[in-house]
């Protein structure tokens, strides 16, 4: 079952419907992996939507469109690539960036999915302030205006990523 954490506790909206903080889907399956890279991810100002499998992904992408979709290739279920693919091929929500992120990715990976689903490509396993590097490079290239927000004013605690 996948965790909108996040969403309604961490941030939400602004009460017009549009998100203060950018959102990002973490669709991987390894448990551990989600939680650290989740708590990753809000410490530094992001709402974070948890999808251990690539229907969930799918499902929880649809129904929040992210501002992000980090995706691990090796889901279960429908693995990352379809997962991706479903998305891409979607009208509702093929404009939403969705960038692999696994510690499966080779150079002829990277080219075959550049070709087909993905955006952008995160190796795992990453630090923490690359993660966020990285994450915010992709919300800049694709200019979400949750990314704008985030960047204005960041969250109490955490500190802003120089670009």
């Amino acid at each position: 079952m996948s965790s909108v954490q996040g969403i309604s506790e961490l941030g939400g909206t602004d009460g017009v419907g549009e998100r203060r903080r950018p959102l990002v889907v973490l669709a991987e399956d390894n448990e551990d992996t989600r939680h650290v890279y989740g708590l990753i991810l809000r410490h530094f100002g992001y709402d974070v939507a948890d999808a251990p499998t690539g229907e969930e992904a799918v499902s929880v992408t649809r129904s929040l469109h992210p501002d992000l979709v980090l995706m691990d290739i090796g889901l279960p279920g429908i693995d990352g690539w379809e997962a991706s693919s479903r998305l891409k091929s979607d009208p509702e929500t093929g404009t939403i960036p969705v960038v692999a992120f696994s510690a499966r990715i080779s150079s002829t990976t990277d080219l075959m999915g550049k070709a087909a689903a993905f955006d952008g490509f995160i190796l795992k396993p990453i630090s923490p302030t690359v993660l966020v590097q990285r994450v915010d490079a992709y919300l800049k290239m694709f200019c979400t205006a949750s990314y704008a927000r985030l960047r204005e004013t960041p969250p109490t605690g955490a500190r802003a990523v120089d670009h």
